[in-house]
Order: C-alpha cells, then structure tokens, then sequence
C-alpha cells in the first residue's frame, strides 16, 4: 500500500476474493471495499455462523491474507455509516475523537468548491441518514466544524433521490489548470477563445475539440504546510538512508570491491 495504484490493487484483488466467497454467501449479501468488507446472514445459529467465519479466514488464509471476522452482530460500523439491524436504522459515524476538518470559505480554492460545500455536505449526510431524525442528531458536529471553516448555513435535511439519467459516454479531454485568487486572468475564458479560434467550425480537427468534447475543470494545489512536509520527509529519508548505506566492510580487495 501507499503506492500510486495502491487503491486500483486493492479493488482487484476485492474483486478476485468476493469470487472466492461467492459460495459462501448470495451475491448480494456481502461486499468489499477496500480493505473492509460487510456481510448478513439470517436464520444461522451460533455453531453455523461460526463455521461460517473459519470458512471466510481459510479462503483469506489460501491467498496469503488475514483476516478478522466479527459474528452474530446487530448493530455495526461500516466506513462513515452505523447499521442497526433490530431498529431497522441507519445513520452517520464518526471514529472515536475523530472530528470533520473542511477547507476554509477564504482558501484559495475555486468558487464553485466553497459555495456548494454546505449542500454537499448536506446530501452526503441525508444519503446515509435513514430519516430525518437521525440526519438531526448528527449534524452538529458537521455543523461546528462549517462554522469554524467559516460557513454559517445550516445543513438541511431531503430525501430526494437523482434519477438516473441516460448512460451516454463521451470521449472528453479534459484541461486542469491550478486555481489561483492571484490570477486577475479568465483562463477558462481564454482556453475557449483560443479553442475556437484555432479549431473553427471548418477545421478538419474542429469535430475532435471543440466546446463539446473539451471541458475544462480547475485543480487545487496543496497547501504551504503539505508542501513543507513532503519536502522534510524527502530530506530526512536521504538522510536516513545515507547513515544506514555507511556501513564498515572488510573486503580483502577494496578497488574490486563492489559495495
């Protein structure tokens, strides 16, 4: 883990055990994200759930992994969503003395991010609140870090669902310039009048870029405090592995000595 496609390998390699289990459980009974997987069984006594879960370790076992299983639970915590079984509820987690972090209003983010981050928010709660009361009882801590951040709008509570819309893919090239407050420029403005100016409608290349198939998203940098601390880490790592690469040898022929 920790690498550039670290969580691509984890999806595969989910994807490849869910196979293996798909005789122990009904395909829709159990799910892997990540390294966190969740599964129900009903009508198993005590004995046959237990057997169940040294099956689950075996198949783990079999491709060098381990494992721990937590049987005959009603209630339990799954990524940022609490399951209870008997109350038939679900609603908002939040890890022990794990408190929500957001970007400040005045960051030097784009405008679209801190303007619809309240409503982001708000969406995100309403999906894995089951009702409205518990969205209710879980919003103030959400709440509290808004205003810290600099956001004074109350997180609203709706039940709407998007409908699906059609499943038409586009091939779009995307453009990703880094967002700056400092930059008086229009650059998505410019980017589209040298588009167009380059690529008229008369061009034989005008069907590949144009307004419909080139879009245009800004990037967030990362901060000053990020930066310091990739670069200290960078730093001390060389030195690191400078201080354990000078090591004491005796080897007889030192000009042939390869280390």
């Amino acid at each position: 883990m920790g690498g550039y496609d670290g969580a691509e390998v984890c999806e595969l390699v989910g994807i490849y055990l869910l196979y293996k289990l798909k005789h122990l459980f009904n395909e829709k009974d159990f799910g892997i994200y990540r390294d966190d997987g969740l599964g129900s069984c009903t009508k198993k006594s005590g004995p046959e759930m237990d057997k169940l879960r040294k099956s689950i370790v075996a198949v783990f076992k079999g491709e060098g992994l381990k494992i721990t299983v937590e049987t005959n639970l009603t209630t339990t915590n799954y990524l940022d969503v609490t399951f209870d079984l008997k109350k038939e509820l679900y609603y908002p987690y939040l890890k022990p003395n794990s408190k929500p972090v957001y970007i400040n209003r005045q960051s030097n983010h784009p405008p679209s991010i801190t303007r619809q981050l309240p409503s982001m928010i708000s969406k995100r709660l309403a999906s894995i609140s089951s009702n409205e009361a518990s969205f209710n009882q879980a919003k103030p801590i959400y709440e509290q870090a808004l205003r810290k951040s600099g956001y004074n709008e109350p997180l609203g509570y709706s039940n709407k669902q998007n409908k699906p819309g059609k499943n038409r893919k586009r091939k779009v090239i995307w453009y990703n310039p880094p967002y700056s407050e400092n930059t008086n420029i229009n650059i998505a403005k410019k980017f589209f009048q040298l588009l167009a100016k380059h690529f008229p409608k008369e061009h034989p290349y005008h069907k590949l870029f144009n307004r419909n198939n080139v879009k245009l998203s800004y990037s967030c940098m990362p901060n000053i405090e990020n930066l310091i601390t990739s670069h200290n880490r960078k730093i001390l790592k060389a030195q690191e592995l400078d201080a354990n690469s000078t090591q004491k040898y005796n080897c007889r022929n030192k000009d042939s000595c390869p280390l």
